[in-house]
């Protein structure tokens, strides 16, 4: 848009007036220096240029962006909207039994089994390269009330009661019965309730997601240099404090051939990069760049939570400090050795006290009888394996039988 000052008419710059020659008469009122009837000569005063239009478009132009914002604030507000906790609603405590709707109301409702509102659940399982196992198995609680969050890793090789040969859990949802499905329910068995939720992530969104964060800041705790054609892997840090873009980001979360103590060193390795990022992301304190990385997992991932569940979560993270932020491991038996096969056996008591302290969105406490965890009273290596050296612990057998366990040796 082109604004002119004075009477509005557009001049050549050709060295002539191009004022129009004034008739005989004096009462011109189209004569370009008089704008009156009095038929006076005002050829010396000076004319009275126009308001300029300047300020009338640079209001525009804000209103313009105001209206974009807002529509976007209230996209978002409107989007925006905690996960449905699902089938672990049973019905509510009123006199006419009815189920409770959790998006009826903001506030906390009561329920038989547990505070709607208060407390989400959600699995978050990771793929690796090939497709053949899970990477990464966590399940968190997160607690709205509190804005706190509980994260707990459980190790690839932790023995789960499933009817196929390795009964390990990143086995399950690779198996020809297996699927999200058939991980929830493993999951369900071992933690003795189903998450609300779940996120199964391809590893490129996390890269991507540290990108989008403008990269991260860590301690590499060793040198890391490994070669794996078959999943197109090299990975070569060394050791030290530095900044990671995505991609050595992605390599250091799954390096895991160089650690004393194996699976454990690598958890705690990934729970301390994954702790940088949430510091990483609250110093930016910036919730767009929270939603981008929403929608990066929302486009990367296979999951029940919407674009706005997603947003929520995100939202509710900048409520939280790194105090909030509270990152465990399953404890286990590492020394679990089974027809030669390596296992993590589950120490029930010290897992269930954590799984009540820590994961638990119900009411009443769960018990060792709830869940149906396979564990072994003593390191087998056998091939003959000895039926009371097993335990489940609802009471059950050994799903597919002893002789269903793969001989490694």
């Amino acid at each position: 848009m082109k604004v002119y000052g004075g009477n509005g008419s557009r001049v050549k710059n050709s060295g002539h007036s191009a004022r129009k020659p004034e008739s005989a008469g004096g009462n011109n009122i189209n004569h370009s220096n008089n704008g009156n009837n009095t038929g006076r000569n005002v050829r010396g005063e000076a004319s009275q240029p126009k308001k300029k239009k300047g300020g009338k478009a640079v209001l525009i132009v804000f209103l313009i962006i105001a209206l974009i914002v807002g529509g976007m604030f209230i996209y978002w507000k409107v989007t925006t909207e905690p996960p449905d906790i699902g089938d672990n609603i049973q019905t509510d405590s009123n006199e006419n039994n009815q189920p409770v709707d959790p998006k009826a109301s903001p506030e906390i409702t009561d329920t038989a089994t547990r505070e709607i509102g208060r407390f989400y659940t959600v699995l978050v399982v990771g793929k690796d390269q090939i497709q053949s196992n899970t990477d990464t198995i966590m399940l968190a609680r997160y607690d709205a009330v509190e804005h706190n969050v509980n994260v707990i890793s459980i190790p690839r090789d932790t023995l789960v009661n499933v009817p196929s040969k390795v009964k390990k859990i990143n086995t399950v949802y690779y198996n020809d019965n297996g699927g999200i499905e058939a991980l929830m329910d493993e999951v369900q068995d071992i933690a003795g309730f189903r998450p609300d939720s779940y996120v199964v992530v391809d590893t490129s969104a996390f890269e991507k997601i540290i990108d989008t964060l403008g990269g991260v800041y860590f301690d590499v705790p060793v040198d890391m240099d490994y070669e794996d054609p078959t999943q197109n892997l090299s990975i070569h840090i060394q050791k030290g404090y530095q900044w990671l873009n995505g991609e050595n980001a992605l390599k250091v979360y799954r390096f895991r051939h160089g650690y004393a103590m194996g699976d454990i060193d690598r958890l705690e390795v990934q729970h301390n990069l994954i702790k940088a990022c949430a510091e990483q992301m609250l110093k930016l304190g910036n919730i767009t760049k929270l939603y981008s990385a929403a929608k990066i997992i929302s486009e990367n991932s296979e999951t029940n939570l919407s674009y706005g569940n997603m947003q929520w979560y995100a939202q509710e993270f900048l409520k939280m400090s790194m105090e909030n932020i509270n990152i465990m491991t399953l404890p286990g038996d590492y020394s679990c050795s089974i027809r030669g096969g390596s296992y993590v056996g589950i120490k029930v008591d010290e897992w269930i006290a954590m799984v009540n302290q820590n994961l638990n969105p119900l009411k009443l406490p769960i018990k060792a009888e709830d869940c149906n965890i396979l564990y072994q009273i003593a390191n087998d290596g056998a091939y003959q394996l000895s039926p009371s050296n097993f335990v489940v612990t609802n009471g059950g057998e050994v799903a597919g039988g002893l002789n269903s366990f793969y001989n490694f040796k």
